[in-house]
């Protein structure tokens, strides 16, 4: 079983008759694996997906800081905060 397979099967539990969400899932899987990575917002490296947090409520499906630009950023929050 292929990975758009997998995800169309995932999705076909939620999904309505017209298939519309597994369509934008393995979308969604198919520009994922298309791109070596993601830009982070905050330091403008590109890494590897695994750098970021899961987002999906973002088309990339990843958060668009990377972990360590977004430990710095809690940690200077924290900090500021007292």
């Amino acid at each position: 079983m292929t990975p758009e397979d997998r995800v169309r099967a995932a999705a076909a539990r939620f999904d309505d008759d017209r298939g519309e969400l597994a369509d934008r899932a393995v979308a969604a899987l198919v520009r994922r694996t298309a791109s070596a990575g993601q830009e982070c917002a905050t330091c403008g490296r590109l890494k590897p997906f695994s750098a970021f947090s899961p987002d999906y409520r973002r088309s990339a499906g990843a958060d668009s800081r990377c972990r360590s630009c977004a430990a710095a950023r809690r940690t200077a929050r924290l900090l500021q905060r007292g």
